[in-house]
């Protein structure tokens, strides 16, 4: 964060002694102001309020807000001067926690979203229920609503109390694991969620499905191959077409840049939620990496999501100093242990209006926050989802790096934005994605039981009538550089587009009539054509070597029948749009990489075959299995691709500058006398 600015500011950078507070711009004139208030009670100097005051002109956010996020004020010590500013009490949760009682009958929807638990009966007057929570105005402002949304009775007498953020994340922890585990795992309605494809009848029948094919091959082979290679001409030539549309449609014109950062106005707040596990080396690096965001601290709301048996990546994440608007929460036990289960369990400690995700390895573009909710600004409400781009920052770490990092570049800059505006299903990258957060709550969160939730959030997105959109910014990414780990993350992600096949075509009429014919075909194309294209290689290998060898034999690929020949034709015609794209693709993300680098993709793409089988296999034996793929500690922040120097406002640290700089400033005021 920049020296201070203004009355404050001396030319060494610290602040000067403190005059008159100035005018707090949150408060209406005539009042008692919380500055005053908080140095009257000892709870923040001056100094500090007079600086806050000043940054508040920038933000927009409350007073309380700034002097918490820097770490100006003492937690507890901010919400009882808050009380007797709204003269009501203000409750120690850790001291005197919520009734059991009161707290097991309240609904964990309504205590997640008004951010508040039911704390006290009056025991004199049982319809009179205190409510407790950091902003205690907010659950006056509609009292009716808030009653209907904690289940009370409407002649129930609200009373409210107010207590820390930190107090109130401590009483929902406080709710048994298995509450919390359940409703993290069942947010999506069965109808539209993977969990029911690990029951036995599912997958029994998709492993009659698979066994079907070589039974069927036995029985009749001609017939059998000839619907194979029909099959597989038809999907390749979708994808194909696909790939040539985006080729056809000219790039989109670069967005305008975001509103400075001095800009006044009140920003939203934005919260992201990091699902991390077994990841100590990658924790410091993204640290690091969130405190250089672009984006007032006081607005920034950063959720860690661990494992609660992970205490090395806990441990990793205290080291690193965290600062205050960082938060771990500790998934409960239970299964399915995965990342959508995770980042469902968070998503109830949100208190954004935006929730963001990442990953452990990113590093995303300092100003990305800023254009994501300039993005949203401009847009109509029907756009909830923004989708970064990911570009690869170890592409030059070995061949399979640099493959990933070409196809990347090819799968962002190009396939996207054209599927976007092609209407068709947006299947998102599971990071540097930002929803609204109203919108996610309204489609239950992501599918804990599919380990690809990215793609099928994008589905539920577009079946609900929401439109996602890409815009103007970069997340470097560290690929995997070995190929064992290669293939266990590709099958995880081809297993994933099988299960939001099969959990959405469950009722392919009202796929088609939420979809509309072009989404619903375009889903047909991604999400089947995408893996028959690589099961379907054995298929252009077979045909490559025996046709040959069989010439004026009996056999049907002796036969110069027209599918053999147009299938031939599509493969040869198929590498060489695919490299095409990857050549444009690399040309729109600015990469100089020689023309001869690229022509060892075709290489490359068979490994996807390997996985393609793999994820067969185990959606079969363990359709719920997270094959975790390992990261280094990332990419350094400097080296990131799309990462630059950030703007002169930042996330900050904790102790944030500004927090060093006031107490620095105050110890020689103090010993000055």
């Amino acid at each position: 964060m920049s020296a201070p600015s203004g009355p404050l500011a001396r030319e060494d950078g610290l602040p000067a002694a403190a005059p008159a507070l100035p005018p707090d711009p949150a408060r209406p004139p005539g009042t008692e102001r919380l500055g005053e208030l908080l140095v009257r009670d000892g709870a923040a100097s001056a100094v500090s309020v007079a600086a806050a005051l000043r940054r508040q002109r920038r933000s927009g956010a409350a007073l309380e807000e700034i002097l918490l996020a820097h770490g100006l004020v003492e937690p507890m010590a901010l919400a009882r001067t808050l009380a007797g500013q709204m003269g009501i009490e203000a409750v120690d949760l850790a001291r005197d926690p919520p009734d059991p009682a009161l707290l097991a009958e309240a609904p964990m929807q309504a205590m997640a979203v008004w951010r508040a638990v039911p704390w006290r009966r009056d025991p004199l007057d049982i319809r009179r229920v205190t409510l407790v929570g950091p902003d205690p105005a907010r659950l006056l402002r509609d009292p009716e609503a808030t009653r209907r949304a904690f289940d009370l009775p409407r002649d129930a007498r609200l009373r409210v109390a107010i207590c820390t953020a930190g107090g109130l994340d401590a009483a929902l922890l406080s709710l048994p694991g298995e509450r919390r585990g359940a409703r993290a795992a069942a947010r999506v309605p069965r109808p539209l969620s993977a969990r029911g494809l690990a029951a036995p009848a599912p997958r029994l029948g998709l492993c009659l499905a698979l066994l079907a094919v070589p039974a069927a091959a036995v029985l009749a082979p001609a017939a059998t191959l000839a619907a194979l290679f029909l099959a597989a001409l038809v999907f390749n030539a979708a994808n194909m077409l696909v790939r040539v549309a985006a080729l056809a449609m000219p790039p989109e014109p670069p967005h305008p840049p975001p509103t400075p950062a001095d800009a006044p106005g009140l920003m939203p707040c934005v919260t992201l939620l990091i699902a991390l596990y077994k990841e100590p080396k990658a924790a410091p690096g993204l640290i690091a990496a969130l405190r250089r965001l672009d984006y007032p601290a006081e607005r920034l709301d950063v959720i860690l999501a661990l494992e609660g048996d992970d205490a090395e990546t806990a441990a990793a994440i205290a080291a690193a100093d965290p600062p205050p608007w960082l938060r771990v929460i500790p998934a409960p036990p239970g299964g399915p242990r995965t990342k959508p289960r995770a980042l469902n369990h968070a998503l109830d400690f949100a208190r954004g209006t935006i929730v963001g995700v990442y990953d452990a390895e990113d590093r995303p573009d300092p100003a990305q926050l800023r254009k994501a909710v300039e993005v949203f600004a401009r847009s109509p409400p029907r756009v909830a989802c923004l989708q970064a781009r990911l570009s690869i920052s170890n592409g030059g770490e070995g061949w399979i790096s640099r493959c990933f990092a070409m196809e990347y570049a090819a799968w962002f800059h190009l396939v996207l934005p054209a599927l976007a505006r092609m209407g068709a299903p947006i299947p998102l990258a599971g990071t540097s994605l930002f929803i609204r957060r109203r919108v996610l709550e309204r489609l239950g969160g992501w599918d804990a039981w599919n380990v690809t939730e990215d793609a099928d959030l994008g589905v539920r997105l577009a079946r609900a009538g929401y439109l996602t959109r890409m815009f103007d910014s970069d997340t470097g990414e560290e690929a995997v550089t070995r190929a064992g780990a290669w293939l266990r993350q590709r099958s995880r992600w081809q297993k994933g587009y099988l299960q939001t096949w099969m959990a959405h075509m469950r009722d392919p009429w009202r796929l088609r009539r939420d979809l509309g014919w072009r989404g619903f075909l375009g889903m047909q194309v991604h999400f089947v054509g995408a893996g028959a294209a690589f099961l379907s290689q054995p298929l252009f290998w077979t045909a490559l070597a025996a046709w040959p060898l069989l010439a004026g034999g009996s056999s049907w690929l002796a036969q110069p029948g027209w599918a053999v020949l147009a299938l031939l034709g599509f493969m040869h015609a198929g590498q060489g749009i695919l490299l095409a794209s990857v050549v444009v693709g690399l040309r729109r993300a600015g990469w100089r990489i020689g023309l001869w680098k690229t022509l060892a993709l075709p290489a490359y793409w068979p490994l996807a075959t390997f996985a393609a089988f793999k994820a067969l296999v185990e959606a079969v034996a363990a359709p719920s299995y997270w094959d975790k793929t390992g990261h280094g500690a990332g990419p350094a922040v400097e080296g990131a691709a799309g990462i630059r120097r950030s703007g002169p406002l930042r996330a900050g640290a904790g102790p944030s500058p500004m927090a060093r700089r006031l107490a620095q400033a105050w110890a020689q005021r103090r010993a000055r006398g």
